[in-house]
C-alpha cells in the first residue's frame, strides 16, 4: 500500500460530509425545481404551433421579417425557406461514422483516452 492510498479519519469524515451535502442539495433542488424541466419542455412545444398560426395569419412576408428581426431558429422558418429546410434535413441526418472508433474504457489498469480526438481538436 502506498502512502497516497491512506485516508485519515478526518479526510473520510470530510468526504462523507460533502457527499451528504451534495445529496441534500440534490433532494432540495428536486423538491423545489423538479417540475421545471417538464414545464419548460411543454412551454417550448407551443412555440412551433404559435409560429405556424402566425405564418397563417400574417403571411410569409410579414413572418420572414419577424423571423429576421427575432433571429428565429431554422426549425421554425424552414417552412418558408427551402434552402433552410434542405440544410435542416442534412443536420438531422448527420452521419455518426465518427462513433465507430468508440469503445469502453478499460479501467482495471487505468487505461483511458481510447477515443481519437475530432478533427477540430487537432492542432496544426
Amino acid at each position: 500500500m502506498r502512502h497516497e492510498d491512506i485516508i485519515t479519519i478526518d479526510q473520510l469524515n470530510y468526504r462523507i460530509l460533502i457527499a451528504k451535502k451534495v445529496h441534500l442539495l440534490h433532494d432540495r433542488w428536486n423538491d423545489r425545481f423538479g417540475w421545471f424541466p417538464a414545464a419548460q419542455k411543454e412551454h417550448y412545444k407551443q412555440y412551433a404551433e404559435i409560429y405556424k398560426e402566425s405564418l397563417a395569419e400574417y403571411g410569409e412576408e410579414q413572418f420572414k421579417k419577424y423571423a429576421k428581426v427575432r433571429s428565429l431558429r431554422a426549425v421554425h422558418t424552414a417552412a418558408i425557406d427551402d434552402h433552410k429546410l434542405d440544410s435542416l434535413k442534412e443536420v438531422c441526418c448527420y452521419p455518426m461514422t465518427h462513433m465507430a472508433e468508440y469503445r469502453p474504457s478499460v479501467t482495471t489498469n487505468g487505461e483511458y483516452g481510447l477515443v481519437v480526438p475530432g478533427h477540430h481538436h487537432r492542432h496544426c
